[in-house]
């Protein structure tokens, strides 16, 4: 397992927030990335960036792309494509199984 960090980023501002998780390797980050981006409120000009343990970045998408390749999944019974349904019709909401925790905790 190898540890990743999740970061939102807006232009022009501080990261906001961060998650890390244990992942078993750099393929199974899409699709936290992709949950993680159901979760941000304004996802005007926001982008996920992940980074590995060494700190070298491995994914940077804006959350708009990530929201939108969900419904490119070619999955059916996907849970993230009924959730960016759901979520395109109510304010998006944090979930609690994806805490946010601030910078300043690191």
């Amino acid at each position: 397992m190898a540890a990743f960090t999740f970061e939102i980023v807006r232009p022009g501002k501080r990261r906001k927030a961060a998650r890390v998780m244990a992942l078993p390797d750099d393929r199974a980050v899409w699709c936290h990335v992709e949950a993680f981006a159901l979760r941000i409120k304004n996802r005007d000009g926001a982008f996920i960036r992940v980074k590995n343990s060494d700190g070298q970045v491995v994914v940077r998408a804006g959350v708009a792309t990530a929201v939108a390749s969900i419904e490119e999944c070619s999955c059916t019974s996907c849970p993230l494509k009924r959730e960016a349904r759901t979520s395109d019709r109510l304010p998006a909401q944090e979930n609690p199984d994806l805490p946010l925790v601030p910078v300043t905790a690191f």
